[in-house]
């Protein structure tokens, strides 16, 4: 855009109107360069106006074929591309004035330079350092500069000022390609990029995660052909791309070489709105045929559109003329009587196979896309799919792979969809940036919703604020020009809901023109932007409002607008906490349809450790500053992919599949089918009554078709067992994948529900202690010990603890069992102080006061010992019960009741324990199998459940609380031959057995980093750590930086009394 276009277009901001024509010109016909005016005098990779030298026109991602049997062949490569991934030759400098200025030259020896994969991050190649940092710049700020030094001399950027990589590589034009143009293509490249064809300069891109292309046949020769690239680390383009990432580097996506001929399609789009009852549809197909040779040229244009079964479904023809350096366009209107429609839940797919032939017949060229019948829109408040309320059960993804950092493979993106679709995830915000083409295609062919996100962030400079990058006339080509190519490379998708413009980027001018271009020339597209708040978006998209606040949040900011939550439920490590409620609102609204996740995958980069095992690498770790520390590990996944627990309650509250009690005694219930697009014939319905967690009667699902968005009432054939006193009776549904699918095979679990049956059953009859062995009590030097022939306990004076409990001669403790009131803290703990507001616990148990241990004989067989405790923690006081029975067996009555000083609430309340390495065996009888806790716990069901100490703790990237199991009714934990201890609740417990001390996954940064940073440093002992808790507040999961856990959750310091039992199991 000339400076006049830019002036002109802020005068028109600044009023209220704008006219983009100039601007739309500039982004999507011209090169991509603006001229440099004020700032000519700065390097192209300093100077703001400078984003693209010789580039293409932006258009829509597609491969062409030679023929249409090849276009339309599964998995076929095309014989018009070439690929130019592979060894390249590679040499990197600190900064840019060390570069070798003259590598491009052909006869600039490299043979003594390394080599480097294409695609790769150099950085994950040992060259340079990975850098992990939020919001702040890794540069000295002092935009458009990037080369200044930085006010910390500790910084990476202080000794590596502008890293440059020079990549060299040869490669041969097919014969076949002769006469024809060749064009290369690169997918992405981080930031900025120089390229050079045999010695001559071709052009210059910025735009990392975007398609660059130039038309290079002017440049080629016969035989041997050399490409040079010169890449920039930083850029004035990277203050548009400060994302929560790791700051990586190189040629990172795909590289190739494309033939086409000289007139050949430029660009083409399609769409297919449909009728008021979105019954029929309207194929419409926009195509710009260019013609790059010197003479008119006539042709002949074919669309035909292909079923599944490779069935035309309609065949038209076009015949056009084509002047000479110009491009014709061309549209096409079919009506299509109701096709099958493509959803996230049915994806349906189309194929158009556009053929373009000469004035001979002659095949040019064959362009094959994948087509889904979809219609998305905004009506009111509604955001609309097909004409049915879009419901948003989505997560933020970034691309990040933990041994090839930010390089995308096929089978990790479809992994990754298989593990989202197998937990009823149907939507992806491609956080913060175009993802590679093929992300589009498997999204489309395995049915994920798409909100496609632009490359663009400065959040370096404010997030909710009008600032210089978001307002200022120096970015706004830029930002312009991105929202343009992301538009019309990615326009085509059927999975794409919706165009973001970037996030944290602040508010200004710069976007009221991205967003006014967008509607000027694709009005089919609604266009959301973070800040949500913000009047630039269609939708009402904050991040991180919490459940209680939304609801006073859309009424300040809605303005009759759909709502979802951009971001939400930020998921750092054992997190996930009261998850449910937030779909409790949401499906309360007209105006609400959920939201995205923050986020998919832990960011953690695998290194080997001094002690030779693998660990999640974060920032700091590469000695990179400045940096985030682990803030970039917030998944629902590991870098790994293996699952949080977490990640069971996302399934669990993004089910389709519904049920409601009608008449539990009965059998009945009600089915509640919540897809939009397809009925309950996909699944398998099964169903189990257990009495105390074992089965006693099953059956089948009489679900018949359940049409979408209604319910129907089955009735199990359920009858009443024979009822033992005392028992609990749990009914539980399941409804499982009646047939493959590409994502996940027969059996998969989609949904399931359960119940407590209030079958009127007997008390359980009174515990029978009468003709139980005799058990003595004796005063030993320090102790208190109950004996009888096959067991002694023993009670310490000084603490009031059970210091010993032997069995058959065997001791099973290693340390005492004492009072507990502190967890190691969790992220979301450390984000919200929790550390220092609640320090008040952490040794309140270790420091108490016994005021007294009393012991007397209530009965032959039973023995009861008093303990009386006060703990360092405003004069509460903690007593303790301990009634031992001659079978070995010590029931345990706890009461806690706070003193006269206030103190803040409990961050648990519990005894913990130390036993016997040896008792490596878990079975219980409560919620699981994964781990969960108060505020998330309703993916997890209760069962009986058989694991072993080793696989109960989660190792989260950092070290943190992990391993509870809530709704304890009772815990044993043996060795091989059955010998251990046995709890039981009364009525339930929390239970968890790690194989380490609680110090072991104590992890600290204030005042000072202490503590094991990584989950894979944690060092085992010859012992287990046994708790048994009454409570332990929830994990939260709002945020990481302050947000509480909710309070129905939290511990308040009052009166609390708890019951439970231990008991010696003596094995085979």
């Amino acid at each position: 855009m000339n400076r006049l276009a830019v002036s002109c277009l802020l005068l028109g901001l600044a009023s209220g109107t704008v006219n983009v024509a100039q601007t739309a010109k500039t982004a999507s016909q011209n090169p991509g360069t603006a001229p440099q005016s004020a700032n000519a005098a700065l390097p192209d990779w300093e100077n703001p106006h400078v984003f693209g030298i010789n580039k293409e026109p932006a258009r829509a991602h597609y491969i062409p074929f030679a023929d249409e049997a090849s276009a339309t062949r599964a998995g076929a490569e095309s014989t018009m591309v070439q690929s130019l991934n592979g060894q390249w030759k590679f040499h990197w400098v600190k900064q840019p004035d060390l570069r070798p200025v003259d590598f491009y030259k052909p006869d600039y020896d490299v043979s003594g330079w390394k080599e480097i994969p294409v695609p790769s991050n150099w950085e994950m190649q040992g060259y340079g350092v990975p850098i992990y940092t939020n919001i702040t710049y890794p540069f000295k700020r002092d935009w458009p500069k990037v080369t200044e030094t930085p006010d910390d001399h500790s910084w990476t950027a202080y000794d590596q000022r502008d890293p440059v990589g020079s990549y060299r590589r040869d490669f041969t034009i097919p014969d076949a390609w002769n006469g024809r143009q060749t064009y290369l293509v690169f997918y992405g490249v981080n930031s900025a990029y120089y390229v050079w064809i045999n010695g001559e300069k071709v052009g210059y891109s910025q735009d990392s995660r975007m398609t660059s292309e130039y038309n290079i046949t002017k440049y080629l020769k016969p035989g041997k052909n050399t490409v040079a690239v010169e890449v920039y680390r930083w850029s004035d383009g990277s203050y548009i791309e400060d994302q929560d990432f790791w700051r990586m580097s190189g040629i990172f996506r795909n590289v190739e070489l494309m033939s086409r001929p000289a007139v050949h399609v430029r660009d083409f789009q399609v769409l297919t709105p449909f009728d008021a009852q979105y019954e029929n549809a309207t194929f419409k197909l926009h195509e710009m045929v260019q013609n790059v040779s010197t003479k008119a040229a006539p042709a002949t244009l074919e669309a035909k559109l292909l079923d599944a079964d490779g069935k035309a479904m309609f065949t038209t023809t076009k015949k056009l003329t084509v002047p000479a350096g110009k491009e014709t366009a061309l549209d096409i209107a079919q009506p299509v009587e109701s096709p099958k429609k493509w959803s996230a839940e049915t994806p349906n797919l189309y194929k158009l196979v556009l053929t373009l032939k000469d004035a001979k017949g002659g095949v040019l060229e064959v362009i094959p896309q994948n087509v889904g019948f979809k219609w998305s829109e905004i009506k009111g408040d509604q955001m609309l799919f097909n004409g049915k309320k879009l419901w948003i059960k989505g997560v933020n993804r970034h691309e990040f792979d933990p041994d090839l950092g930010q390089v995308m493979t096929r089978e990790s993106m479809i992994a990754d969809i298989k593990l989202m679709k197998q937990n009823n995830i149907n939507a992806v915000r491609t956080c913060h940036y175009p993802n590679v083409p093929e992300w589009y295609d498997l999204a489309d062919e395995y049915g994920l919703y798409i909100l496609d996100e632009n490359n663009v962030e400065s959040h370096g400079y404010g997030s909710n604020e009008v600032q210089p990058i978001s307002d200022g006339p120096d970015y706004l080509d830029a930002i312009v020009d991105r929202m343009t190519r992301t538009i019309e490379r990615d326009k085509n998708h059927a999975s794409i809901i919706g165009f973001s413009m970037g996030n944290e980027a602040g508010y200004g001018r710069n976007f009221a023109a991205a967003k006014q271009w967008a509607k000027q020339h694709h009005p089919e597209f609604y266009i959301i932007f973070e800040p949500g708040n913000s009047h630039h978006g269609d939708a009402l998209s904050p991040m991180y409002a919490r459940p209680q606040d939304i609801e006073s949040y859309y009424a300040k900011y809605g303005n009759g607008r759909p709502f979802f939550e951009i971001e939400y439920a930020h998921a750092m490590g054992n997190s996930t906490g009261n998850f449910q409620q937030y779909w409790d609102l949401f499906e309360s609204k007209e105006w609400a349809h959920g939201g995205f996740i923050w986020d998919w995958v832990d960011q953690g980069v695998r290194r080997k450790g001094a002690n030779g095992k693998d660990y999640w690498a974060y920032g700091g770790d590469f000695g990179d500053k400045p940096n985030d520390d682990n803030f970039n590990t917030n998944g629902l996944v590991l870098p790994d992919r293996t699952p949080h627990p977490g990640l069971t309650e996302v399934k669990k509250s993004y089910a389709d599949i519904k049920v409601e009690a009608v008449d539990l005694l009965s059998g009945k219930l009600r089915v509640k089918n919540k897809y939009n697009f397809k009925d309950l014939g996909f699944v398998h319905g099964t169903w189990v009554l257990e009495e105390n967690g074992k089965q006693v009667e099953n059956g089948e699902v009489p679900l018949g078709d359940v049409a979408p968005r209604s319910d129907k009432e089955v009735d199990l054939g359920m009858k009443q067992p024979s009822l033992t006193p005392g028992a609990e009776y749990l009914l539980t549904v399941k409804f499982e994948l009646a047939e493959d699918t590409p994502w996940a095979p027969k059996g998969h679990v989609v949904a399931w529900d359960q119940f407590a049956v209030p079958f009127k059953t007997a008390a359980a009859p009174e515990r029978d202690v009468k003709n139980l062995p005799q058990v003595t009590l004796a005063r030993i030097p320090g102790e208190l010990v109950a004996t009888s022939e096959k067991f002694s306990i023993a009670v310490d004076m000084d603490s009031g603890s059970i210091s010993s409990y032997n069995v058959g001669g065997k001791e099973l403790l290693t340390a005492p069992l004492e009072p507990n009131y502190w967890r190691a803290p969790t992220d979301n703990d450390r984000g919200n102080a929790m550390p220092r507001r609640q320090n008040v616990w952490q040794l309140a148990g270790i420091h108490r006061t016994t005021v007294s241990v009393h012991g007397e004989q209530v009965a032959p067989n039973i023995v009861r010992i008093t303990a009386r405790n006060v703990l360092p923690a405003g004069g509460a006081t903690q007593n303790y019960v301990y009634t031992i029975y001659g079978d070995g067996s010590v029931e345990v009555e706890s009461s806690f009741k706070p003193g006269n000083t206030p103190v803040p609430d409990l961050p648990r309340l519990g005894m913990q324990m130390r036993v016997i390495g040896s008792l490596k065996n878990v079975e219980w009888y409560g919620r699981g199998p994964q781990e969960n806790y108060w505020d998330r716990k309703l993916g997890a069901a209760v069962g009986i459940y058989r694991d072993t100490v080793e696989r109960m703790w989660f190792p989260y990237v950092e070290p943190q609380e992990t391993g509870n199991r809530s709704d304890i009714r009772w815990v044993s934990i043996t060795d091989d031959q059955g010998f251990g201890l046995k709890a039981v609740g009364m009525p339930l417990l929390n239970f968890s057995a790690w194989p380490f001390r609680m110090s072991e996954i104590e992890h600290e940064k204030v005042p000072v980093n202490i503590g094991h940073k990584h989950s894979a440093e944690v060092e085992y002992s010859d012992d287990i750590t046994v708790n048994l808790d009454y409570l332990q507040m929830g994990v939260a999961g709002d945020d990481s930086w302050g947000a509480p856990v909710h309070k129905e959750f939290t511990i308040p310091a009052k009166e609390y009394e708890y019951k439970f039992r231990l008991e010696p199991l003596t094995g085979k």
